[in-house]
């Protein structure tokens, strides 16, 4: 009987050689030698590609929602669960860049339709709407559009941390994530401090 290591491990290889060689040249043959296992193994779980690609999207929201939102807390101040939450998702993803590239390039993927796309972020987007409307509520946060108030912050952190990956070096002084998360809080709260 084959466990759930099987399909974590499946997923782990897809996502290695999504990283490594891209989305279009990772067919299934290379997936298996990846993960050491059999073409037919890997059917057991996806039926096909697009299903494996769209499955490995959903395994990597989780992963990063399980991290963004542990110890998140309704009874701290808007402030610090804006902190928590952005700081906690950029450094997930400074500690884990193999995810930068495949976010970058599964977000870009016809294989990953508007629903799944929502479907995948729905855990954290509930939750950072929530602090965004208590925000709002509070007139700490500018009464925008919650699109726009998620570009100014998840779009600033992930072309920061796409830039860093991509051409070290870029930034001459260690980038600090106080002022990253400083701001970020500045171009979406009513006053800055």
């Amino acid at each position: 009987m084959i466990t759930m290591d099987k399909r974590e491990q499946i997923l782990e290889a897809t996502a290695d050689l999504i990283a490594e060689q891209g989305l279009q040249d990772c067919p299934m043959a290379k997936v298996a030698r990846h993960a050491g296992c059999g073409a037919g193994t890997i059917y057991r779980y996806f039926s096909t590609k697009d299903e494996l690609v769209q499955q490995l999207y959903l395994h990597l929201n989780e992963k990063m929602a399980q991290h963004c939102l542990s110890g998140l807390s309704d009874a701290e101040c808007i402030r610090k669960r804006f902190d928590h939450f952005w700081g906690s998702f950029y450094q997930f993803l400074r500690a884990h860049p193999r995810e930068v590239c495949l976010f970058d390039q599964l977000w870009a993927s016809p294989v990953i339709c508007s629903e799944l796309r929502e479907q995948g972020m729905q855990t954290m987007h509930q939750e950072i709407i929530r602090l965004l409307d208590d925000g709002k509520q509070a007139g700490l946060i500018k009464p925008l559009a919650d699109e726009l108030l998620l570009t100014m912050t998840f779009g600033s952190l992930f072309t920061l941390l796409k830039k860093q990956l991509q051409k070290p070096g870029t930034f001459t002084k260690p980038v600090q994530l106080q002022d990253l998360l400083n701001m970020c809080w500045d171009a979406i709260c009513v006053h800055s401090h």
